[in-house]
């Protein structure tokens, strides 16, 4: 019976100690100041790196299994010259406590959470990183209180945190004004290490720079490799988007021999990663690997993929002189399938009776029809990226496919230079050579545009057909020589003002009846279509003068089997209208009464043609010529050539002798009319 009492006694007083232990604690933590140790952590912090901790929220301690101390509105200051006061501004700070040393009047922390912290990483204009902290110069030393050397006085450091979390938060990286700004939205994030020199384990999951969503989980080197900029040994791997996306290799002072791929639903989804406007095309796999010789970071990139088309090349980054980046990227391939640099078109997701179907994530709504139905493009130019970038890009490829057009060694420069950019494609095009030189120097405050084109036997097909519009002709190599220049922040504003000259000149083809819709019904019977000489075409030429956004054409001759004709008109470019009326002269005396002119009227997107006997007439008190020499004698002779020569372009010749050939035709020729300059408002500075 003793025993028994004496077994209920020590139950009883377990019993005690159980229900009393979570009511002394509360007791306990009601009756301790808690300003004691958030002024203990922000002095900590403040002896540490010599910044400010402010804690302007609630600061309590939760006694759960891991007890908890939880800080609101906290901020740490930045250093000075930042670009903001604060380098973190958190909203909720958890750390978990190690309760033994809590109860002692100490403080330990063993994790650390953050719940939608804004934390900013950058440089100031001398490189110095806001992660580089030191203690205050006035707290180095002992206070003469303390009666101690100076030698003997110790830095304080902040513990080492063995795993932090975070929820909901943001990290930016900024470099300087130069280099790509990485904003990294997490989702989620955990890290986990034993020692700053061991590895660092990580779990994350968000975005970069509005990126698709980003997943990734491994080892991350060290954190103090990352302090020093060479992270150690990495395996990491998850997923970019509906992609997939892995890193492994090591970055240390001896070497960096990093390598990885990534796939991703287009090219367009790394626009946001490496800062440059990607188009949307097929998916695209890379596979790559990065070294670190010296000063320049080179990517030897071993496979790119896009849709079916392979490329290989690399990629490197250095410095200028100025301490600005320098990228330089080489791209070869034997054959680019157009089609892979096209957006495939989303495919709907099955949705219920009544529900609009489902777009994929990722794929882009086409946009409603312009009302502006002109052709040349009012987008402006990307003024900052021109001003920031310093890239030069080089592509070739031996063979572009799918196409109906057969473009063979093609090759495309780009280079960005001191607010300067430069495309110069290179192809041969159909047994022709032609190429394009693109220069847009946005340095000065309107930005300067040179368009310098030429092409050499490029049959006038192609041409057309690169450019979009219908085919209908067959052979016609033309040969073209487009110098052009012109001040504005668009395309369509430089042309606006543009001036320049055009010399082409065409050899024989044959043009079906709906190459252009423009020939009324006697100039059919001219171009003799249906008949044993359809269409056939001897010799095009002429001259065409850009003044201030004015084409104007003065010189053209035309010469077929039954006729030749001369005109000219004028294209504004302002509002793309066209306006240019034709003169035939028949070889044949029975076709005199169908040669009549023809005017051509509309604007580049669409064309049409009528019969205008008015366009014989002169302006008044001009009298006739008394004399009109022969288009057909003209023709023959510029055609002559000498023995085992090659023939001359006839309707050059005659183009650039049309002044004395018809010296009254300019005064007959449309007038451009007077159309002011459209410029978008100026911002007010």
């Amino acid at each position: 019976m003793g025993r028994l009492r004496r077994w209920l006694i020590i139950a009883g007083a377990i019993l005690l100690v159980a229900l009393l232990t979570p009511a002394g604690l509360y007791v306990w933590a009601s009756t301790r100041d808690l300003s004691r140790y958030q002024s203990q952590i922000v002095d900590q912090v403040r002896r540490a790196t010599g910044r400010e901790l402010a804690i302007r929220g609630q600061l309590r301690i939760n006694f759960t299994l891991s007890p908890s101390a939880v800080a609101e509105n906290v901020t740490l200051s930045n250093m000075e010259g930042g670009t903001r006061p604060e380098m973190a501004r958190i909203s909720r700070l958890i750390l978990h406590l190690d309760p033994v040393s809590l109860l002692l009047g100490e403080l330990r922390i063993g994790r650390v959470e953050l719940v939608g912290a804004d934390i900013l990483v950058e440089r100031d204009a001398n490189g110095r990183s806001n992660l580089e902290m030191a203690p205050p110069v006035e707290g180095s030393g002992p206070h003469p209180s303390e009666r101690r050397s100076l030698r003997v006085r110790t830095i304080p450091t902040l513990p080492w945190i063995n795993r932090i979390e975070a929820r909901n938060s943001t990290l930016t990286l900024r470099e300087t004004s130069d280099r790509l700004t990485l904003v990294i939205a997490i989702d989620r994030f955990l890290g986990t290490a034993s020692a700053p020199n061991s590895p660092f384990t990580v779990e994350f999951a968000g975005k970069v720079n509005g990126s698709e969503p980003i997943v990734l989980a491994g080892r991350a080197g060290t954190f103090d490799g990352w302090m020093r900029g060479l992270p150690g040994e990495l395996k990491l791997d998850g997923k970019f988007g509906a992609g997939s996306v892995s890193i492994n290799g090591s970055a240390t002072s001896k070497a960096v021999n990093v390598g990885g791929s990534i796939e991703a639903r287009s090219m367009a989804a790394l626009a946001p990663l490496l800062g440059f406007p990607f188009p949307e095309t097929a998916p695209v796999a890379i596979a790559f690997k990065l070294s670190n010789p010296r000063a320049i970071t080179k990517v030897e990139i071993s496979e790119l993929r896009i849709g079916s088309s392979v490329a290989k090349g690399d990629l490197t980054l250095r410095q200028d002189r100025q301490n600005r980046p320098v990228l330089a990227l080489n791209l070869t391939a034997d054959k680019l399938e157009l089609a892979d640099l096209r957006a495939r078109p989303p495919q709907p997701q099955a949705a219920p009776p009544g529900v609009s179907p489902i777009v994929p994530p990722g794929s882009t709504i086409p946009a409603p029809p312009s009302p502006d139905q002109r052709v040349i493009p009012a987008d402006p130019y990307p003024l900052d990226m021109i001003r920031r970038w310093n890239a030069s890009v080089s592509v070739k490829v031996a063979e572009l496919g799918g196409m109906s057009v057969k473009v063979q060694d093609l090759s495309i420069a780009l280079a960005l230079a001191n607010g300067k950019l430069t495309l110069r494609p290179a192809a041969t095009i159909g047994g022709g050579q032609a190429s394009f030189d693109l220069q847009i120097d946005v340095a000065p405050n309107n930005p300067v545009t040179t368009i310098n084109a030429t092409s050499s036997r490029v049959p006038i097909n192609e041409i057309l057909t690169l450019l979009g519009f219908g085919t209908g002709f067959t052979g016609l190599p033309i040969d073209i020589d487009l110098r052009l220049r012109g001040t504005g922040r668009s395309l369509r504003d430089a042309m606006g003002v543009a001036t320049g000259s055009v010399d082409f000149a065409a050899s024989s083809g044959v043009m079906a009846p709906d190459a252009l819709p423009v020939f009324a019904g006697q100039w059919t019977k001219l171009l003799a279509f249906g008949e044993r000489d359809s269409g056939r075409v001897n010799c095009v030429g002429g001259r065409l003068d850009i003044t201030n956004g004015v084409v104007n054409m003065r010189r053209f001759a035309l010469d077929s089997s039954r006729f030749t004709a001369v005109g000219g008109g004028y294209l504004h470019l302002r509002n793309e209208q066209i306006e240019i009326v034709l003169w035939p002269e028949p070889r044949e005396v029975g076709l005199l009464q169908i040669a009549v002119p023809l005017r051509i009227k509309g604007n580049l997107a669409r064309v049409s043609g009528e019969i205008d006997l008015n366009a014989n007439k002169l302006p008044p008190g001009v009298p006739p010529p008394a004399r009109v020499p022969s288009l057909t004698a003209a023709i023959a002779a510029a055609g002559r050539a000498p023995a085992g020569a090659a023939p001359p372009n006839a309707c050059a010749r005659v183009a650039a002798q049309i002044e004395g050939l018809r010296p009254l035709m300019r005064l007959q020729l449309p007038q451009p009319p007077v159309i002011p300059v459209d410029r978008p408002p100026r911002r007010p500075r």
